[in-house]
Formats: C-alpha cells, structure tokens, sequence
C-alpha cells in the first residue's frame, strides 16, 4: 500500500477511453476555475461496475462562444468579489458553451478509500491509481489543481500505491502547495503518523517513499528525485493522505 517509486515504467494508460465490458453511469459533473486563470473545466466522473477502478474522471477544457467576452467576464466577477464556485455558476449560465470544440486533456482513475483519522473515526475518501494528463499541461500543476477538486468533492484523497518520480514529487510539493496538509498514514496499524514535510520526510523523520524491488534501479535516473530520500527496504503499509 505504499508510494513507491517506479521510475518511467508506469503501464496505467490512460491516454485513450477505456473500452471496458459491464455497466456504467456518470457518477459526477463537476465544473472549476483555476486559481487566477480564465478558462473552465470540467471532470465528468463515470462509475463503473467491473473494472479495474472504481471510477475514471475526464477532465475537459471548456470552449466558449465568443471566448474573449466569457474570460473578460470571468476578471470582472473576480474584481467584484465573487468566488471562482460562484463565478462558474454565472459563466454556465450565460450558456455559451461551444461543446463541439471542447478538448479532453485528462484523465484520473481511483478507487473507494476507508481509513481511521485522528480522532479514531471511520473515513472514506478516494484513492488515485492511474493519471494521464496531456503533455502540454503536465508541466504547469494542472495535476494538482485537480487532485485539489477531488479533495473538494470527496474530502480525502490517498496516493496511488505505485508513482513515477512526477506523481512522487507532485505530493511532496504541489500538494502541499494547493492543496493542504499532507499526512503519512500507516494501513497496517490503521493510524496517522505524522504530518508530511519538507524534503519528502515527515515532520520527525519518517521516510514514506521505497524503491520498486522489481524496477530496474540502474536504469531509474531519479533526476527530479536526487535531492530526495527514500528507503530502500519496503514499506508498502504507507500511503499520503490530504484532506479538507
């Protein structure tokens, strides 16, 4: 159960749509702004009945009609106040959405998650086991502002249980970052740690990251995780949590 790294061996592909046998619905529609940005998204959410997640979320970017007059709308309600929730039920409702040009540019597989929080009280969040985002907005922390929608719907979000060095270093920095406190969660004693830090460590010194016993290490270059610590015996009962 526990982040560890895999270099760039990652087979989850959700580049393309699964085609998958079984019955499904969508589950969730869930429109959002981007922190001093313009444009809208939206994550559709389908729940499926056998596969191998619970549920997979396409995210769109969303076109409009006369795209310039929605994103000057958009600065105008922020001057006024509003908050971006508020701001995308006013932009919806001007319905000007230009469907046919709507891009997907990602995709989020997950699964049902149950965990003890601090207090000894049940929980249930979602766990991330599969990302693909397109690669012109891979690089700018599209990743973690919709992992930070996720926590918004679902109150807690786990890590998946295997990472590249990317989703590895997502959650040691720009989860932190947007989305909130991270804790280290041990599923073996079902219990908090302690609260994730700097460095990837937690705050007295636990290391929640190991590496793949089955990766190839010569060939894991480890280039965005050099400045980083990871244990090389397992601790696969590990796994980071951010919440609400």
């Amino acid at each position: 159960m526990a982040p560890t790294l895999i270099g760039d061996n990652y087979a989850k592909d959700l580049s393309k749509p699964p085609s998958l046998s079984g019955g499904f619905f969508v589950s969730k529609t869930h429109t959002f702004l981007l922190p001093e940005d313009t444009r809208v998204f939206r994550l559709v959410e389908t729940t499926y009945d056998s596969a191998d997640y619970n549920f997979i979320a396409v995210v769109q970017e969303i076109s409009f009609h006369s795209q310039d007059f929605v994103e000057d709308q958009i600065d105008n309600l922020r001057d006024e106040g509003l908050s971006d929730e508020e701001i995308v039920e006013r932009i919806m409702h001007l319905g000007m959405e230009n469907e046919d040009e709507n891009q997907v540019i990602a995709r989020f597989a997950y699964d049902r998650f149950s965990f003890l929080d601090q207090t000894n009280q049940l929980q249930h969040g979602v766990q991330i086991r599969g990302a693909y985002v397109d690669p012109e907005k891979s690089g700018v922390g599209f990743a973690g502002q919709v992992y930070r929608q996720l926590v918004i719907i679902y109150g807690h979000l786990v890590c998946d249980n295997t990472q590249t060095e990317f989703g590895a270093s997502l959650w040691a920095g720009t989860i932190r970052d947007v989305v909130g406190r991270v804790d280290i969660y041990d599923c073996a004693k079902q219990a908090y740690l302690e609260e994730l830090g700097d460095l990837s460590t937690g705050v007295r010194g636990c290391i929640p990251w190991d590496l793949s016993v089955t990766a190839n290490h010569s060939n894991l270059t480890l280039s965005r995780w050099k400045n980083y610590p990871f244990s090389i015996s397992g601790c696969r009962y590990l796994v980071l949590i951010v919440s609400a």
